[in-house]
């Protein structure tokens, strides 16, 4: 019983550090959560943690053949910076801005929406 006290405390920090919140997210709480779109989606959790996910569909015609594709991107990494007008994940060439072209906002419906790299996204 006694050695499972010891350790209690290294728990309790362990915890504690995953649970906590990114100072760089401090002011822009509204951007925390999971955004999509008909090909697109990004997850901003409290943690700074972002996961980016983009799909897109290409179609080509040569000789009067069409040819279907798609392109998927996916990024995960944590919030290196975050200002008003964008905000940049990873480091270095392992690394992704987003320009915000509007920030979050409610709509007349009550949903969620914000714009991000030219794309409208709605908060799920």
């Amino acid at each position: 019983m006694k050695k499972h006290l010891v350790f209690a405390p290294l728990y309790l920090l362990m915890l504690s550090a995953c649970t906590q919140n990114s100072p760089l997210l401090k002011g822009h709480e509204n951007y925390v959560g999971t955004w999509q779109n008909n090909h697109s989606e990004i997850v901003i959790k409290s943690s700074g943690e972002v996961t980016y996910y983009h799909q897109e569909h290409t179609e080509k015609s040569i000789a009067n053949q069409t040819f279907s594709g798609a392109e998927q991107s996916r990024i995960k990494a944590h919030l290196s910076s975050f200002g008003d007008q964008s905000f940049s994940i990873g480091q270095d060439n392992f690394s992704q801005q987003f320009t915000i072209q509007r920030s979050p906002y409610q709509d007349d419906q009550g949903h969620w929406k914000m714009s991000i790299n030219g794309e409208n996204y709605t908060r799920k």
